[in-house]
């Protein structure tokens, strides 16, 4: 009766053979569209250190990851794996010993006799290049600081002020457009956000700062508000944009360089003639949406009054 392979080595080779049909499927894709060869061309830009194959592993189970190590490497920067975050499987070279029989055998598969007889010099051996499968961990799966995250991924500032608009605007989200705002792991440090148009739910990573927050939830909103079919994606962001644009400037507050980046990148895409009716759909949403909000604005004002005069209220005590 054959002996049945171990759990593990089941596991690993069905492991294996995901692998390869992410692959495949990945390449007969792209052959069909390709934008996503041009999706994972500006992927690897970032990951230029791993190998096609590994990279292209890491861009289908997460598009989004921006810096990714080994458990090992983040445990050298003093960083850990957050509690329930799976690894993003690579391929990992390693050497294997074959010994040189007929047919040759892995070393580690060699019968008591066949090792004893490699260990004397009985039977050669000879390494082979082979690979197995590794884990890796984007950064946002780990505990690293957010602070000494580079600065071209500043997740933001704190500020009590974008903390309190955070609020008004999450509430006004969810009451006036019915669309649930939920902070959350999103598994990078790049998206900041997205609107899902089939559930009209808001996600915000859970990473971000306020005033990142904040940025990210007015423009979410954007897309909310300015959504319509067949509109184009860079057409869909810088609409979105330029709503919060005008909420953040309606707030009395300075714009983040993020969002003046993906302003510009965009507005870059566009098709010149385009841009006056996405300023009339902008405009003109922005008008409805306005109304409605002002009730949320006047509750803000009133509470920043009201802090106020708590505070000199309490100076004057104190003197």
């Amino acid at each position: 009766m054959k002996r049945s392979e171990p759990l593990w080595k089941v596991a690993y080779e069905n492991s294996k053979e995901e692998m390869k049909n992410w692959m495949e499927r990945f390449a007969e894709s792209y052959e069909k569209n390709p934008e996503e060869l041009l999706e994972l061309l500006q992927f690897g830009s970032q990951f230029y250190q791993y190998s096609v194959k590994n990279t292209t592993l890491i861009f289908l189970q997460n598009p989004n990851a921006t810096y990714v190590q080994s458990f090992a490497a983040w445990k050298e920067m003093g960083a850990n794996i957050r509690k329930g975050q799976k690894g993003l499987k690579v391929y990992v070279p390693k050497q294997v010993t074959y010994l040189c029989t007929e047919p040759p055998v892995q070393l580690k598969d060699a019968t008591k006799e066949q090792k004893a007889a490699f260990k004397e010099g009985i039977i050669p051996g000879k390494k082979v290049l082979c690979f197995g499968i590794g884990n890796v961990f984007d950064i946002s799966q780990t505990d690293f600081p957010k602070e000494n995250y580079p600065k071209m991924f500043k997740m933001g500032d704190k500020s009590k002020t974008h903390q309190e608009w955070f609020q008004i605007m999450k509430e006004f989200a969810e009451q006036e457009l019915n669309s649930v705002v939920r902070q959350q792991d999103v598994q990078s440090i790049t998206l900041r956000g997205l609107y899902n148009t089939r559930n009209n739910k808001i996600i915000i990573n859970e990473l971000l700062n306020d005033t990142e927050m904040l940025s990210t939830l007015t423009h979410e909103i954007g897309h909310r508000i300015t959504v319509q079919p067949g509109m184009k994606e860079s057409e869909a962001e810088l609409a979105a944009d330029m709503v919060s644009i005008m909420m953040i400037h309606r707030f009395g507050l300075e714009l983040t360089d993020s969002r003046k980046r993906h302003f510009v990148d965009h507005y870059r895409k566009v098709d010149p003639e385009h841009i006056e009716p996405i300023l009339e759909r902008v405009f003109e949403t922005y008008r409805t949406t306005r109304e409605k909000l002002q009730p949320y604005e006047e509750r803000q004002r009133k509470q920043k009054v009201r802090k106020e005069q708590d505070y000199e209220r309490a100076v004057k005590a104190s003197i």
